[in-house]
C-alpha cells in the first residue's frame, strides 16, 4: 500500500487500505435464485412464501452487485499500480480508463438501491419473515437496476429479440455522464485522453517521439515514466473522487444490508465505519432511525473518504 500512497497520495492509499481490510475477496457466499417457472408456481400456491423468496433474492442481488463492484474496481487499481511500476503508459491508460468505467457503472447501478432498501426496511423484513401475507409492493425499478449491473452487455441480434431491456448495455457515455454530473474533476477530459492512447489515436504515436523543431523529431522510447507521472500529478484529485464513486455507493448498500436478518450478506466491519459524511448514507440513516443492525459492530471507528 506504500506504493499506492506514493502514486495517489495518502488519502487515496488510506481508503484503498480500508477497502482491503473488509477482505471481501475471501468471503464464501453462494447466491441461489429460483427459476421463473418455479417462482410463478410458488407465488400462485403460496403467496407469502413467494414474496419471501422475492425479497431474499433482491437482497442477494444487492449484495452480489455491491461486492463485485468493489472487487472489480479494486482490480483495476491493482492494474494501474502495476502499469505505473512497469513504466508502461499504454497499460496504464487502459487500466485507468477501466477504473473510470467501473466507477461509472457502479455509481449508475446504485442510484436507487440502498435508499429503497432502507426506506422499505420494515416491509422487507416482514416479507423475509413470512409475515407480509399477500401484500406485494412494486420496486421493479431496483430489480431492473440490479439485473442490469450483472447482465447488461452488447446484445447479439438473436438476443435482441428475446432479452429483457435490463440486459442491454447503455452507451459508455451514458455511464460516464453519471460521474460528470457528480462533478468528478475533469473526468471527461481525462477519459478522452486515455481513450486516445488506447484506441489508438495520435497520442499513442507521439508518445514515442520527441520534437527537435517543427520538422524534426527524435525517436524517444523512454517517455512512459514521465507521462505517467504527469497524469498522476494532474489528475490526483480526479483519482480520489473516482474512488468515492467506485466504492462509497456499494459500501452504503452493504451497510444497509447489515440491518436485515440475512447473516450471509452481513459485513460486520462496516459498522465501525463512520459514514456520516456521505450524503447517501445520511438519507438511508434517516429511514433506518430506530432500527438496530443484525450484527455487532467492532469497537474501533474509522472514517472513509466523504462523498
Amino acid at each position: 500500500m506504500s506504493q499506492a500512497g506514493s502514486l495517489f497520495g495518502p488519502d487515496a492509499a488510506r481508503f484503498i487500505g480500508m477497502i482491503d481490510q473488509l477482505e471481501l475477496s475471501s468471503r464464501k457466499t453462494r447466491y441461489t435464485f429460483t427459476s421463473t417457472e418455479e417462482y410463478e408456481r410458488i407465488i400462485r400456491s403460496e403467496p407469502s412464501r413467494g414474496i419471501q423468496i422475492y425479497w431474499g433474492e433482491i437482497l442477494a442481488r444487492a449484495h452480489l452487485t455491491a461486492v463485485t463492484a468493489i472487487l472489480r474496481s479494486r482490480h483495476w487499481i491493482v492494474a494501474v499500480i502495476s502499469a505505473a511500476r512497469d513504466k508502461n503508459l499504454l497499460a496504464f491508460a487502459a487500466a485507468f480508463r477501466g477504473l473510470i468505467e467501473s466507477a461509472a457503472d457502479a455509481s449508475t447501478a446504485f442510484r436507487s438501491i440502498p435508499g429503497t432498501l432502507a426506506r422499505y426496511h420494515s416491509q422487507i423484513s416482514s416479507a423475509l419473515s413470512g409475515d407480509l401475507g399477500r401484500t406485494f409492493f412494486d420496486v421493479s425499478h431496483i430489480e431492473d437496476e440490479l439485473i442490469h449491473f450483472s447482465h447488461a452487455r452488447h446484445l447479439t441480434k438473436p438476443e435482441l429479440a428475446t432479452a429483457p431491456p435490463s440486459h442491454s448495455a447503455l452507451r459508455i457515455s451514458d455511464y460516464i455522464e453519471t460521474l460528470d454530473k457528480g462533478q468528478v474533476t475533469e473526468v471527461i477530459k481525462l477519459y478522452r485522453t486515455l481513450c486516445d492512447l488506447t484506441h489508438p489515436g495520435a497520442s499513442s504515436v507521439w508518445m514515442w517521439l520527441s520534437p527537435v523543431n517543427e520538422l524534426e523529431f527524435d525517436l524517444a522510447a523512454d517517455q512512459d515514466d514521465s507521462v505517467i507521472s504527469h497524469f498522476l500529478a494532474e489528475y490526483r484529485k480526479t483519482f480520489l473522487e473516482l474512488l468515492m464513486f467506485a466504492f462509497n455507493p456499494a459500501i452504503v448498500t452493504l451497510s444497509v444490508l447489515n440491518y436485515f436478518p440475512m447473516t450471509q450478506f452481513h459485513v460486520p466491519q462496516l459498522l465501525s465505519w463512520n459514514l456520516s459524511g456521505i450524503p447517501l448514507w445520511q438519507k438511508c440513516q434517516k429511514d433506518l432511525k430506530g432500527v438496530r443492525p443484525h450484527v455487532r459492530a467492532p469497537l474501533k471507528v474509522v472514517k472513509p473518504i466523504r462523498h
